[in-house]
């Protein structure tokens, strides 16, 4: 299985928007095409959850900076992605050196982080199966921080939290604790225990 964060500008709009639309969108499906970021604007970045030990040699992973402890969709695994080449020492390198080596490979995708996969284009909603909320964010100063643009009061969280769970139940998807750090090994077990009941 593949996760979707949505951590960037402003949260609930995207997360709602994806809901409603029924579709996660790259950003020139949005018509937002001034993304500088390794996915670009024809990709959408999802992780693959690699496990901590991993993590501990790389920590410039997806999966503790945009999916745990962020609303976040799970994806399932027969989606297409595509793997980037991995490029550790990104970070060393100016935005002209990035663009210079992508239009010297157009064939290939890259990043600098990890546990990413990529996708074109879109995710169709029948390939969602899950939606994180981080239900154990806490509050300070008075707010609920989801990004930089977007501060909920405990009130207004706890109202989208009732909101997401709703559509949710609407639209029989499951939902789980993203601020649990063990939910991706919990719904790989359920996935599978689900596999085996059909074979």
């Amino acid at each position: 299985m593949y996760f979707h964060g949505v951590i960037n500008g402003l949260v609930t709009k995207k997360v709602l928007e994806i809901i409603r639309d029924r579709e996660i969108k790259s950003a020139a499906k949005r018509n937002d095409v001034n993304n500088t970021g390794f996915n670009e604007n024809d990709y959408i970045s999802v992780c693959e959850y690699l496990g901590e030990d991993v993590y501990e040699k790389y920590p410039n992973n997806a999966f503790h900076k945009y999916v745990l402890n962020n609303f976040c969709f799970v994806i399932s695994s027969d989606i297409e992605t595509e793997m980037p080449v991995f490029i550790s020492d990104a970070s060393t390198m100016d935005r002209f050196e990035l663009i210079k080596l992508r239009r010297e490979n157009p064939d290939k995708r890259f990043s600098d982080i990890i546990d990413e996969r990529q996708v074109k284009d879109s995710i169709p909603f029948d390939k969602i199966k899950a939606i994180g909320i981080p239900y154990g964010l806490e509050e300070v100063d008075g707010f609920i921080k989801l990004s930089s643009f977007t501060f909920l009061t405990k009130e207004e969280f706890q109202k989208f939290v009732s909101t997401i769970e709703n559509y949710a139940t609407t639209l029989g998807i499951k939902v789980f604790n993203s601020s649990d750090p063990s939910f991706p090994l919990t719904l790989k077990d359920k996935e599978l225990k689900k596999t085996n009941l059909h074979n």
